[in-house]
């Protein structure tokens, strides 16, 4: 296999391959075989980032979160900014770089399986579009730092077996943004805010960031949020972290205080409160049930 790129990772990136013997287990398994991870990473600001393959055997998703850049498919250039998903099948040679100017931030991952082919039909690739916008996608992000969070803990099957499911999820995902991405500068959009909720979910809630990135008064944003959603942007924000604490408890070993601190509290106690509100069982419960 080609494999990803020994790019050199940087600052805060994260690049993982899945060892060979759990390769072999995810063809094996049933509830794997059709679709599984090879490889994943994160690059933010990944200025110099460039690579180029003739030889291509693994099929890779790419989503720009940030900047700009470009690939190359048939000696034709397609720009990719923000939002734009590469979709590069195997056997299609290609080649892709960041901006110099406005390097992007990027996930990717390298995946196999015996349901891949399909998977790139119900997408609607064709060598000619190897990118679609499917725009400000906070529920896609999401599970990408998921399976980053997967991929830098112990590698465990069971927690394979799950990324190779979000995987699959996630691909059933990207046809319905493509058709809704409809998303406008000029007008209230939930996507947008949502978005900007996820990136902030290891610190304390900024109205006033999201008021302005709605270009909104806060008490004007806070009104039409809650008219629009039926709850306040606070409420939404706290179920975003506790949601991601969930998934933090139940695909990774990391202890409830690491899990308190990545989602912004430096109090232990007061998360368990907290999480203990709006799920019904502290975090240590929730984890033993989520494993018993």
């Amino acid at each position: 296999m080609s494999g990803p790129s020994d790019w050199p990772l940087p600052k805060a990136g994260v690049r993982f391959i899945v060892p060979q013997y759990l390769l072999d287990k995810m063809q094996k398994n049933t509830l794997t075989r059709g679709l599984y991870i090879r490889a994943a990473g994160y690059y933010p600001n990944a200025a110099g980032h460039h690579v180029s393959r003739s030889a291509h055997a693994d099929d890779l998703l790419l989503y720009c979160m940030g900047g700009e850049g470009c690939v190359q498919v048939n000696g034709v250039v397609h720009p990719v900014t923000k939002g734009s998903l590469i979709m590069l099948p195997k056997g299609v040679a290609h080649s892709y770089g960041a901006s110099l100017q406005q390097p992007w931030t990027m996930y990717w991952i390298h995946f196999s399986g015996l349901d891949v082919a399909a998977f790139w039909q119900h997408l609607g690739f064709c060598e000619e579009r190897p990118v679609s916008s499917i725009g400000l996608a906070p529920r896609f992000t999401s599970d990408f730092q998921i399976l980053m969070q997967i991929g830098t803990t112990d590698f465990l099957e069971n927690s394979l077996v799950y990324g190779a499911n979000l995987l699959r999820q996630m691909l059933s995902l990207v046809r319905v943004m493509q058709h809704q991405n409809i998303e406008s500068r000029s007008r209230f959009s939930l996507d947008a805010i949502h978005e900007l909720m996820y990136e902030s979910l290891h610190m304390d809630l900024d109205l006033d960031m999201l008021a302005q990135a709605a270009n909104m008064s806060r008490a004007a944003f806070c009104r039409r949020y809650k008219t629009v959603t039926g709850t306040s942007p606070y409420k939404h924000y706290l179920y975003l972290k506790m949601e991601r604490a969930c998934q933090l408890l139940g695909t990774t070993d990391q202890s409830v205080a690491r899990v308190a601190e990545l989602m912004g509290y430096s109090d232990t106690y007061y998360f368990s409160r907290i999480f203990r509100n709006m799920m019904g069982m502290p975090p240590s419960q929730y984890r033993a049930k989520r494993y018993g």
